[in-house]
Parts: C-alpha cells; structure tokens; sequence
C-alpha cells in the first residue's frame, strides 16, 4: 500500500512539474508576443514619424520656395515699378522736346518734309491730303508742298482744316489718300514707340535679360 502512495505521490508532483513547465512555457510565449506586439507597434510609431518629417520637410521645402518665388515676384514688380517710372520720365522728356521742335520752324519743317515723305510712301498714291496743326499748317505752303511733290512725284495739298471730318491735330502730319488714313502725328508716333519698347522691356524681362 505504501508503495502505491509513493508512485501516486510520484505521479502528482510529475503532473504538477508538468503543468508549472506548460505554464511557464505559455509565459514565456506571451511575453515573447507581448515584445513582439510593442516592437511592432514601436516600428509602425517610428515609421508615423519618419512619414510626418518626411511630409514636414516637403511642405518646408513647398514654403520656402513660395517665399523665395514672392520675394522674386514683389523684386521684379518693384524692378518694373522703377523701369516704368524711368520710362514716363523719358516719355515726358521725349514729348517735351518734340514741342520745343515744333516751336522752331526750322525744324518742324523739316520735319514735316520727312513725315510727308513717309506718308506718301505707306499711302502708295498719286495724291495726297495733308493736315497738321496751326504750326505745320503755316509751314505747308504752296510752293514748299509744289516742290516736296516734285521730289516725291506726288501731289500734295493741303486739307481744310474747317473739314468736319478732320479733328483738331497735335504736332506731325496726318496724311490721307481716299479713304486711306496715316497718321504721323507725334503723340501717336511717341506711343507707338513707347509700346515698342515696353514689347521689348517685357520679353527681356521674361526671358531673364537685363534691358
């Protein structure tokens, strides 16, 4: 009987060794699973971080470069600014000079002279009507009109001023050959000029020259 007892005692503290040991076993599991869990959970926060610097960095990036595109925005309106302002001043300057020409007869005569020419030129006629202001028409007379059509082999005359159709005229020439019109006057001289410039100032600019 004794012997009995001894194997069943033998056969609890077996059961029992074994039992512990699976226990332990399945500790040992759940905690390497625990570890394996916070490991994984710690790479996917670092990759949430890594991702959140990377997207910081991109959209610092996406910032300094529109702060860097409005500081050359508002230098090259500022830059324009200070070209448009020098242009009105020579514009200013130009139309200055160009009343002051007119006041000199000498000159405005032969500066009409020129304008008639280029006149007769872009109108291709036999005939053509001139018109300009109190100045020029002072100048055009008979005898120099006679003599510029002999150069030119053209007919020049010049218009009424009292013509409804013929408003009043600043400085220059304006010609006419039927229905054909050319005007020569020096403000629309001076502003096609001056847009030819500004044509030219703006595909510089663009282009990255310095005019």
């Amino acid at each position: 009987m004794s012997e009995l007892h001894g194997d069943l005692d033998a056969l609890v503290t077996e059961v029992h060794r074994r039992v512990e040991q699976r226990a332990l076993e399945r500790s040992a599991m759940a905690e390497r699973r625990v570890r394996e869990v916070l490991e994984q959970a710690d790479e996917e926060a670092a990759d949430v971080v890594r991702q959140r610097a990377r997207t910081a960095a991109v959209e610092a990036a996406a910032l300094r470069e529109r702060a860097r595109a409005r500081t050359r925005m508002d230098a090259e309106r500022s830059r324009l600014r200070q070209r448009e302002a020098l242009l009105e001043k020579v514009w200013a300057q130009a139309q200055a000079a160009l009343e002051d020409l007119a006041d000199d007869r000498l000159r405005y005569s032969g500066a009409l002279r020129e304008l008639a020419r280029l006149a007769s030129a872009a109108l291709a006629s036999d005939e053509v009507t001139l018109a300009s202001d109190a100045r020029g028409r002072a100048l055009l007379t008979p005898e120099r009109l006679a003599a510029w059509g002999r150069e030119d082999g053209v007919r020049y005359r010049l218009a009424d001023p009292r013509t409804a159709d013929l408003a009043p005229l600043g400085a220059g020439l304006e010609a006419r050959a039927g229905r054909l019109v050319c005007d020569l006057t020096f403000a629309t001289r001076l502003q096609a000029a001056r847009g030819a410039l500004r044509e030219a100032t703006m595909a510089r600019l663009l282009a990255g020259a310095d005019p």
